[in-house]
């Protein structure tokens, strides 16, 4: 049913003149509760009874203990929509008390039996008089799932039906769909429940009843929210008290600022408060870099585990780059920290307002880069002065923020201008700065690789700079606790070692991976890599090793049964190899 046809039925049960009971029913999370309190929150100056109580039933031990509760929670009507504090205590309290002083001024003989057993003959009275008093009230009765094992289904059931029939009461039953599926309940609920209201509501509906407002951040996080389809109320309030929090620093920032915002805050939300069906979990998108960047490649014939393990990532990257999540940036990160702690303190809205700051400036800077090619690519005119302003304000506030490609574009067009001295001192001044701080390792770590020659050229230098001379044991042990040898840069350098260094690792090495280290190196000569380089430097790996592995087998009794199988198991590869570097070497005819 539709949640305006609901909500129209549950308006005509506070407000029709027939009491009755009712079940509201939904799946957990679809917003019952939500609904009803905007029911009593919109209607409750019209309803039929004069008091409402609210009760939830949770941890509720025994049937006294709901009619306790009903009693202390009930208020009258026009404050319905305010939970049951100290005044309205006290206006049970008069009324109550009133009622016993009448008693007391009639010389109740209930009374006169009960005072000889003194407080405690006192008590049952008390309650009696309490439950005496619950008349002409609408009731809500909520969490029945929760209630504690010694309040029993019939007792319940009983209760409602007395409200009722004798004593002018009308009952709201708010009950989550599918969970109770046998007992008392389910035997006798259509004896006591003139109808049921199933409320289903489509996502949608759902995230208009919490961002229907006239909050002007509301429809961005309502359209990022049904995007995500989220459609649980408990994360869609929880979405809407994050946006609360980010009003106050969000009110002058700029558009892009708070479109970012507005746009992962409900996907934060939804991974760490969605449960077990999240589609990512909190690490990968805190991790995210955009696509594949920074996991391993796969071998070019992936194992069943490596194929279900490269679907399970693929399906988390397409699920963020559909929501237009393409990275995480620190920003992102921010607010992450943010929705994780669950509050707002002092510490993590200070950070908060850090990065919004950041970012704002961070926008700012790549917005001259932006603005920069528009002067330069938009018209014809002789605005030489123009196109030479704008790019100097981009080397001069927004050099720190441009990536390599972005550098390598604006070099190459000062060269083109004849401003190569310029635009080559901003380049060494972004690699004494930038690149001194960055974790480049290769070029695959970059999404965009500049073409100009003066920043390929200073690349080849910061590379060669990072360039330390390794010993085969740091390398092998690098290979061996990852994915093996399947990065190009590992191969390329442990194929640079000689024999006689392999030699001396293996004679010094002892540990029990010994056997994958020696397996690791000699499947190097079945490679057939489709980049020469790399194919020949597996071919001296598995060389050098097998060499080694014969000086070693000779050297002891014990050593050659050591290496025996080693050596029997790649014998043909070898010689296959042995023949093929003999003929390559030797001089054609």
């Amino acid at each position: 049913m539709a949640v305006a046809k609901v909500k129209k039925a549950l308006v005509d049960f506070a407000k029709g003149e027939k009491d009755r009971a009712i079940v509201l029913k939904g799946d957990w999370g679809t917003g019952k509760t939500h609904l009803w309190k905007k029911v009593v929150l919109e209607s409750r100056g019209s309803f039929h009874k004069r008091n409402y109580s609210y009760v939830s039933l949770f941890g509720l031990n025994s049937l006294k203990d709901l009619k306790k509760s009903i009693y202390e929670n009930k208020v009258y009507r026009e404050r319905a929509h305010i939970a049951s504090d100290e005044s309205s205590f006290e206006e049970n309290l008069k009324d109550i008390s009133g009622r016993f002083a009448g008693w007391m001024r009639k010389g109740s003989s209930l009374f006169n039996d009960a005072s000889a057993f003194g407080v405690k003959g006192i008590a049952p009275i008390v309650e009696s008089l309490q439950f005496l008093r619950v008349t002409d009230t609408l009731i809500c009765l909520d969490d029945f799932e929760r209630k504690g094992s010694g309040l029993h289904d019939r007792e319940i059931l009983g209760l409602i039906s007395l409200l009722v029939e004798s004593k002018n009461c009308r009952v709201v039953m708010l009950l989550n769909d599918g969970e109770v599926s046998k007992g008392d309940f389910i035997s006798y609920h259509e004896k006591v429940f003139d109808y049921e209201l199933t409320f289903a509501p489509s996502i949608d509906e759902a995230v208009g009843l919490i961002f229907g407002g006239e909050d002007e951040l509301h429809p961005v996080i309502a359209r990022n929210s049904a995007k995500l389809k989220i459609s649980n109320i408990r994360l869609l309030k929880k979405i809407d008290y994050f946006v609360g929090l980010l009003k106050p620093i969000l009110r002058d920032a700029d558009s892009k600022v708070v479109e970012q915002a507005l746009h992962v805050l409900p996907l934060a939300v939804l991974v760490i408060y969605g449960g077990g069906s999240n589609k990512v979990d909190i690490d990968f998108m805190q991790n995210y870099e955009g696509g594949l960047t920074g996991y391993l490649p796969y071998a070019d014939e992936p194992s069943d585990a490596e194929k279900e393990e490269l679907a399970e990532l693929e399906a988390k990257i397409e699920y963020l780059e559909s929501y237009g999540f393409h990275h995480c940036d620190d920003f992102d990160k921010a607010i992450i920290d943010l929705v994780k702690k669950g509050y707002a303190d002092e510490d993590a809205l200070k950070l908060l307002v850090e990065k919004f700051y950041d970012k704002i400036r961070l926008t700012y800077e790549l917005s001259l880069y932006h603005k920069a090619w528009d002067v330069y690519r938009s018209s014809f005119h002789v605005n030489d002065k123009e196109v030479f302003k704008a790019f100097d304000e981009v080397l001069s506030v927004t050099l720190q923020r441009l990536n390599l490609f972005q550098l390598g574009q604006v070099s190459t067009l000062y060269e083109s201008l004849g401003k190569e001295s310029e635009v080559h001192a901003a380049v060494d001044e972004y690699f004494s700065t930038v690149m001194l701080k960055s974790d480049l390792k290769s070029e695959d770590d970059h999404f965009q690789w500049p073409k100009n020659e003066y920043v390929l050229k200073r690349l080849d230098s910061y590379f060669n700079s990072l360039k330390t001379v390794r010993e085969v044991q740091d390398i092998v042990i690098e290979a061996i606790g990852g994915a093996g040898l399947r990065s190009q840069d590992l191969i390329l350098e442990l194929g640079g070692k000689t024999e006689s260094e392999f030699l001396d690792f293996l004679n010094s090495y002892n540990c029990s991976d010994l056997n994958d280290i020696l397996k690791m190196c000699l499947d190097c000569g079945e490679s057939r890599h489709p980049e020469l380089e790399v194919q020949q430097a597996e071919h001296r790996i598995f060389l050098n090793v097998y060499n080694s592995l014969l000086t070693i087998s000779e050297s002891s009794i014990v050593n050659k049964s050591r290496t025996a199988p080693h050596i029997s198991r790649y014998q043909k590869v070898y010689e296959t190899l042995l023949r093929t570097t003999r003929e390559a070497e030797s001089p054609t005819a």
